[in-house]
């Protein structure tokens, strides 16, 4: 008779983070496509009931990474803004580039959602993906817009929806995304760097529009970091994202 095989036992919350951490460290090994939930519940060493407590799916498993990834992300873009001095502004600009910043230093994190987000085919995924996100950056957007129109610096009828419209650019970025990871993946990294740089700063002037602003107020990062994540991205050397930004850079970030 085989010995009957016990789970560790430990609180939800631990169990679910613990699940969380197997299913991340498989994804980015193996890949989206090659992980199965006996895969995970084996390297979490949690038991199928344990599982489907907190997740219903696999797929529920990448909204729960990517909820936790962008709530990293937006906690280390608000200490950056909370150090920013200036108007609303300012500090608009200085969280949305430590956004990009912090996926650029944690490439190493965000590299498997680029099998999601730039596989044809993955429509719904990547779907999963932006609502998660779009979840956790609304509130904060919003609170951000809401203090500048409060200030006099943004000019808007009602924060909540802009906020939801300027997230909301986002969804229609998937193409651009797939088109700049394939140039980098075979060796362009300039032209694929100055796809991504000319979406993002479109999305800017849109944003502009949208609070009131002159044009080229809304920085919404630095091409050398669009660069640096394409590089982690398509596993080049640091050596080639540590190169020049491209030549028709108009992206300016002022410090503060």
């Amino acid at each position: 008779m085989e010995p009957v095989t016990r789970k560790r036992r430990m609180a939800p919350g631990d169990r679910r983070e613990a699940i969380l951490d197997a299913a991340q460290a498989l994804f980015m090994s193996n890949g989206w496509e090659q992980v199965t939930i006996a895969d995970v519940l084996e390297a979490a060493d949690i038991s199928r009931g344990g599982f489907y407590h907190h997740f219903s799916a696999k797929e529920d498993l990448l909204t729960g990474i990517v909820t936790r990834t962008t709530a990293q992300a937006l906690a280390a873009a608000e200490d950056i803004r909370s150090q920013t001095s200036g108007d609303a502004l300012a500090r608009l600009n200085a969280f949305l580039c430590g956004s990009v910043r912090w996926k650029a230093d944690n490439i190493h994190e965000m590299r498997y959602f680029s099998e999601v987000l730039t596989r044809p085919g993955n429509d719904m995924l990547y779907r999963r993906i932006f609502d998660a996100t779009a979840a956790e950056v609304i509130p904060v957007l919003k609170r951000m817009i809401s203090d500048g129109a409060s200030e006099g610096t943004f000019n808007v009828s009602d924060a909540g929806l802009t906020a939801e419209i300027i997230v909301g650019l986002g969804q229609g970025r998937q193409h651009v995304l797939s088109e700049a990871m394939t140039l980098a993946l075979k060796g362009n990294l300039d032209q694929g760097t100055d796809v991504l740089t000319a979406r993002m700063q479109a999305e800017g002037a849109v944003c502009d529009r949208l609070l009131g602003l002159p044009g080229g107020s809304v920085l919404l990062s630095d091409p050398r970091d669009y660069r640096r994540m394409l590089a982690g991205l398509a596993s080049i050397d640091d050596a080639a994202a540590g190169g020049p930004a491209p030549a028709n850079e108009s992206l300016k970030q002022e410090r503060t």
